[in-house]
């Protein structure tokens, strides 16, 4: 029992004193190694985690920003008495198809449509000066003689109260991307790989007094009439304006095979196949002659994003060809407009 003792009193001695003299070397080594897969590990995770959310938060935010496009697009569809498809369109859209050759639109045009706005609009009331209410402007204007004795402005002031308006969305690339630029320019450098351009031509031009009305449709009428003289859409006079509705919307042209369900052609493309851009399409129910007469038209329009430049993972993305961060969305829109309509008797 003494030597028991001695030996156990001996050991703590000998622990004491290894544990006064620190760690070895080696045990150092080990621990700080150990301590860096950790770090290391750690790390890793914390910076996948935050690159996972960010992807994420972009692929939602362009998500969204496709939706609210699609839907202001269908807003103003429902309100469509004419919309055109290939035969008006052409294949690249830029006007000249079988039916109207003489319609001169800008390439890139993937949607145009003829729509009814009532009038007096705001461009109407921020354009005349007669008047420091609206009413006035208004009242003021219908009874000027200038208009009174003008049969076109008569009427629309004081009877038909709408007026035509042709509406056009173009895909065009962004700085740096292949594929023409649809010769719109922005004073703002959009994001992503194309983006969404709004173009439209009012009927009327109101200017600052009734002097200087004109309708630009005179004798014309787009549901009678869809063949316009080629210098008609022209996007620079008095009441049209060009403006982005949404950028980040995928690119990869060109114009390749779209699908279309049964009963409708594609806005652009050619009588034996439907043709558009993968990422931003619209398809037209089919008018065939006396097939389809009375019917309404409907739309069916589909929108792809691109959310590689937002996530900041441009050059991985687009290159892995994955649609992963391409959200897309679809809408089908019921028009106003009807095909040979006829009255029942």
């Amino acid at each position: 029992m003494h030597k028991l003792t001695q030996h156990l009193l001996s050991y703590l001695l000998k622990t004491r004193r290894r544990a006064q003299g620190g760690f070895t070397m080696a045990e150092l080594l080990i621990g700080v190694t150990i301590g860096a897969f950790l770090l290391t590990g750690m790390m890793y995770l914390v910076v996948e985690m935050m690159r996972v959310e960010r992807t994420q938060t972009a692929r939602g935010e362009t998500e969204r920003e496709m939706a609210q496009a699609l839907d202001y697009m269908a807003a103003e569809l429902r309100e469509a008495v004419l919309v055109y498809d290939y035969k008006c369109l052409g294949v690249d859209g830029s006007g000249g198809g079988p039916a109207c050759l003489n319609l001169n639109t800008t390439v890139g045009t993937v949607l145009a449509f003829w729509k009814r706005e009532p009038v007096p609009d705001l461009n109407f009331l921020n354009t005349v000066t007669s008047g420091t209410t609206d009413q006035q402007k208004i009242n003021n204007y219908a009874t000027a003689p200038a208009c009174t004795g003008n049969v076109d402005c008569n009427s629309v002031m004081n009877y038909v109260r709408t007026q035509y308006t042709f509406v056009s969305y173009l895909l065009c690339p962004n700085p740096g991307r292949p594929g023409p630029n649809c010769g719109a320019t922005t004073t703002t450098q959009p994001r992503g790989p194309a983006r969404i351009v709004r173009r439209y031509f009012r009927q009327y031009v109101w200017g600052n007094s009734p002097d200087g009305f004109v309708n630009r449709l005179a004798n014309l009428d787009p549901l009678s009439t869809i063949i316009w003289p080629a210098n008609f859409l022209s996007f620079s006079a008095p009441n049209t304006n060009s403006e982005i509705l949404v950028a980040n919307v995928d690119w990869q042209g060109p114009r390749v095979p779209v699908n279309c369900p049964n009963g409708y052609v594609s806005s652009t493309g050619t009588s034996d196949s439907n043709i558009g851009f993968s990422s931003f399409y619209a398809c037209v129910r089919q008018r065939t002659q006396d097939d389809n007469a009375g019917s309404v038209q409907d739309v069916f329009v589909f929108l792809r994003g691109n959310a590689a430049e937002r996530a900041g993972l441009r050059q991985e993305l687009e290159t892995s060809g994955s649609n992963l961060y391409r959200p897309a969305v679809e809408t089908q829109v019921r028009t106003r407009g009807s095909y040979q309509r006829q009255p029942s008797s």
